[in-house]
């Protein structure tokens, strides 16, 4: 039998450099603030806002996540954010994922999220 998932990861923890931009915006906007807004993207991927974290592929040797859709060409990586509050490791594409589930209720995620950062300060 062969394996229908040819993806070996979830691709909903994926997410564009754009959407990771365009949701920063929203994360530091207000009038909720997550963990007081996201920190500015830098070059540096231990000091950035964005960021993609150190991957381990374990011992199976997993490549790093990342697909190319085919149809658009849009890039999508495993990408995190690092907050103001020294809060780091949320992950981009399950953000977006809880704005898509809760569409009615952004303040809601908005609540969600600021309480997630505030209990992952360092």
């Amino acid at each position: 039998m062969s394996d229908i998932n040819q993806v070996p990861f979830n691709m909903a923890q994926l997410a564009t450099w754009e959407d990771a931009r365009h949701y920063a915006n929203i994360l530091s906007a207000g009038p909720i603030v997550v963990g007081e807004g996201v920190s500015p993207e830098t070059s540096d991927p231990d000091k950035s806002g964005i960021y993609i974290p150190s991957w381990v592929g374990g011992p199976g040797g997993f490549a790093e996540p990342n697909y190319a859709d085919p149809k658009t060409g849009k890039k999508y990586f495993f990408l995190h954010y690092r907050f103001r509050n020294r809060a780091e490791g949320m992950n981009v594409g399950l953000i977006i994922d809880k704005f898509s589930r809760y569409p009615m209720s952004p303040a809601y995620v908005m609540s969600a999220l600021a309480a997630e950062a505030q209990s992952m300060r360092s």
